[in-house]
């Protein structure tokens, strides 16, 4: 049945078209953390000695009772004072995870639905059991180890220099810390940056794979986009048979009908007043070709058989007018109809 058919192709535009609308894009929270995170170390590198230069002016203000005597009017004076100092930072960490989300998978709004199904705490076991959960987990406790590691080295590498820094003022030594604690955090980042990346490729991935279809949802998705073929196919027979009706009403107009004689039989018109040539407005083999030339009969359309004529002029599309190279053929046959009509 097709609900148990293994999901082996490749998910089609429009199913990728109808999961983005969903809300479903390759996304990876963890870049977009990591993308904020540089956002807040990028102030730090530039403003950072600005910021504690106002972090100390404000707790210098604290402490001297400048904003008042009662603590909580103190705090609240302070509280607002420190959010203004925090505003740039958080704005540029912000906008820096705003534009990471947006270059992963660009701006979708999703329809806002609030779905009971997700307060199940059942599901919530499942999902957490389930291989994406396992992989989840993993990359946790993978991250925590490198984590580990990270820090194990960082602190054995200042072990290791503490000696040289007892000869160090104190100015040199919160220099020299300064550097220490700037690189370590440098490491830190772009370690997990790196692993941020690798998530955004493998969500990327898990994705892909979550919109694979079966060989019948395409099918279905085909009938759906394109029509059904057997529907298609009657269309176009209607559409046939309408066009042939249009054209069999034209015959009645026709100055002559050219035959082949008998498998071929095409109508031409001519007004000497209205037109520069002859033009071809019906033809038709084998019945079409029998039904021109009874409704010629019925009208008392001169019928006059001239087989080379008769093919190469089938081959011309309807409604054009007749080449060059055949206006003597055809000025000849349309002089000797003329001639009978001026006898009659």
């Amino acid at each position: 049945m097709a609900e148990f058919e293994e999901k082996t192709e490749q998910a089609t535009p429009r199913r990728r078209q109808k999961a983005r609308e969903e809300g479903q894009v390759a996304r990876s929270r963890e870049l977009i953390s990591m993308s904020a995170t540089a956002g807040i170390l990028l102030m730090f590198y530039f403003a950072g000695a600005a910021f504690v230069g106002r972090i100390g002016d404000m707790m210098k203000r604290l402490l001297t009772v400048q904003y008042g005597r009662n603590p909580v009017d103190a705090m609240k004076f302070a509280s607002v004072e420190m959010l203004w100092i925090l505003v740039p930072f958080l704005g540029i960490s912000f906008i820096v995870a705003l534009a990471s989300g947006a270059m992963q998978g660009g701006f979708v709004i999703k329809p806002v639905k609030f779905e009971f199904g997700k307060l199940n705490p059942l599901n919530g076991f499942k999902q957490l059991f389930s291989k994406y959960g396992l992989v989840e987990f993993l990359k946790s406790l993978l991250k925590f180890v490198i984590g580990g590691a990270i820090f194990y080295l960082i602190l054995r590498n200042v072990i290791d220099i503490m000696p040289s820094t007892a000869t160090m003022d104190v100015r040199d030594m919160l220099t020299f810390s300064g550097k220490l604690l700037f690189k370590s955090i440098l490491t830190i980042y772009f370690t997990f940056f790196v692993f941020a990346v690798i998530d955004y490729f493998y969500q990327r991935w898990r994705l892909s794979e979550s919109l694979k279809m079966t060989k019948e949802e395409i099918k279905q998705e085909y009938k759906e986009t394109e029509g059904d073929p057997m529907v298609k196919s009657r269309i176009k027979s209607i559409q046939r048979e309408m066009a042939r009706r249009r054209m069999m009403q034209e015959v009645p107009k026709a100055s002559v009908v050219i035959t082949n004689p008998t498998h071929i039989a095409v109508a031409l018109r001519y007004e000497k007043d209205e037109m520069a040539a002859p033009v071809l407005i019906a033809k038709g083999a084998e019945f079409a070709a029998e039904k021109i030339k009874e409704i010629a009969r019925k009208h008392r359309i001169p019928i006059v058989e001239d087989k080379p004529l008769a093919r190469t002029i089938f081959k011309l599309q309807l409604n054009s007018s007749i080449p060059p190279e055949l206006y003597r053929a055809v000025a000849k046959i349309l002089a000797y109809i003329y001639k009978l009509r001026g006898a009659a």
